[in-house]
């Protein structure tokens, strides 16, 4: 009787060492799986901020200034455009009075008027054309108090006709029109020659006094 206890006893020792082996090896397997995804988590995640570090505040949206920028961006090439071609400009026809037929714009005549009460500028363009065409038309100022580029657009003209451009000013824009020696207008006639441009800048250095404020015609 002895011998079959110490045998059911040896028997049961080996099976509990066995139980514990595979117990740690897959204990040691778990850990290192655990390990291996806290490693890809901290890799991923973003280090915090120090102590006493304060994200810095985003920059606060000025509309004036980004206008301003834009504004002196398209001065810049409202006033440094030249000819794309150096052969159209050899071709200018500075002796010439009036525009030749193959530049379309017969005649343009330019005004601005400045309404002061409404802090408004308006830009007026009786014309002639050889035949309909599209013209793009740029204006902008200069004086004591700085140039100032008035925006422009692109229409399409008639036989005939008169073209008027209005545009509200802020304070700062007013004064500078007020203080204004003259205007620049510029047309320019996608479907004629580059030689037509000098046909088709107008200066405005005529400033006279209106009931409403004050207006500037072409100089003669």
């Amino acid at each position: 009787m002895r011998r079959r206890v110490t045998a059911a006893t040896t028997s049961d020792e080996a099976n509990a060492i066995r139980f514990a082996w595979w117990a740690a090896f897959f204990a040691t397997l778990a850990l290192i799986a655990i390990l291996g995804i806290a490693k890809s988590a901290q890799a991923l995640t973003l280090p915090p901020a120090g102590p006493g570090t304060v994200a810095a505040p985003a920059p606060p949206a000025n509309d004036e200034s980004e206008a301003e920028e834009a504004e002196a961006s398209e001065r810049e090439d409202f006033e440094d455009e030249e000819c794309e071609e150096a052969e159209e400009c050899e071709e200018e026809l500075d002796d010439a009075t009036e525009a030749p037929v193959e530049c379309l714009l017969s005649s343009a005549e330019a005004t601005v008027t400045v309404t002061a009460s409404k802090d408004v500028v308006r830009l007026q363009i009786r014309y002639e054309t050889s035949s309909p065409t599209a013209v793009a038309v740029e204006y902008g100022l200069h004086g004591s108090k700085g140039s100032l580029y008035l925006g422009g657009e692109k229409k399409q003209f008639a036989r005939h006709g008169v073209l008027r451009l209005t545009r509200t000013l802020t304070e700062t824009q007013m004064a500078k029109v007020m203080a204004a020696k003259g205007f620049t207008v510029r047309l320019r006639v996608p479907a004629a020659p580059g030689y037509c441009k000098s046909f088709f800048d107008h200066q405005l250095g005529s400033r006279r006094a209106t009931p409403t404020g004050l207006a500037w015609q072409q100089t003669e």
